[in-house]
């Protein structure tokens, strides 16, 4: 009887073995429980059809390459840096003003006519020597030489019989018919006249002791 229905008489146990079997029962109950949770998720896994599947593409997903991920973008490699050239360097750098332009390979050019050089200051003229009555070919010389050894500083061009004599003038100096221009200029004589010489629109040519040098566009002479 005690078998069949044990809690009936449980309470007739002495106290020390009724706590054992209150003890027992309990572990028993726990026990049970745990054993029937597991076999709970057991069954709830293989039950599952979709388990196996999203098991295999997650551990699929994880073992592909980065480069097989979509999306996913390769680094670039670092460039590594040379060191420019002056020519390179020179062009990377911009100018400091907005109006620079670029050196040009050409040649210089020179000055240019009679007029720009006087503007230039590269022909200095005296209050007493006009130059529009000169001949075109004179000016040409003047800025040949300008061009060539640096500044002239033109002395004469025309004059009056008055000034002519006062001067010490041939009677027929081409300085009254405004043919004739005598200057200076910062360079050997020697090399001033060879010049002269060789040029085609030198007619009359003279160097005083002076240094001053007459030219004209007479015939070709010298004195």
């Amino acid at each position: 009887m005690r078998n069949a229905c044990p809690s009936v008489f449980v309470r007739f146990y002495p106290r020390p073995l009724r706590l054992q079997l209150q003890s027992r029962r309990l572990l028993e109950g726990k026990r049970l429980r745990s054993i029937c949770a597991a076999i709970f998720c057991a069954a709830s896994i293989i039950a599952s059809p979709l388990a196996p599947a999203a098991l295999a593409e997650e551990v699929e997903h994880v073992a592909q390459s980065p480069s097989q991920q979509s999306g996913w973008l390769a680094p670039e490699p670092k460039k590594t840096r040379t060191p420019a050239s002056d020519g390179e360097y020179a062009a990377l750098v911009p100018p400091d003003s907005s109006n620079w332009s670029a050196p040009s390979s050409e040649p210089k050019k020179t000055i240019g006519g009679f007029r720009n050089h006087v503007e230039a200051g590269a022909i200095t003229l005296r209050r007493s020597t006009p130059t529009n009555c000169l001949p075109g070919d004179l000016k040409t010389v003047l800025a040949d030489v300008a061009n060539r050894f640096g500044g002239v500083s033109v002395q004469s061009t025309h004059r009056s019989p008055q000034r002519n004599r006062r001067a010490g003038g041939a009677s027929r100096s081409l300085h009254l018919d405004c043919r004739a221009i005598d200057f200076r200029v910062k360079a050997r004589g020697r090399e001033v006249m060879s010049f002269l010489r060789e040029h085609k629109s030198v007619g009359g040519l003279k160097m005083y002791r002076n240094g001053i040098i007459h030219i004209d566009n007479g015939e070709r002479r010298s004195w």
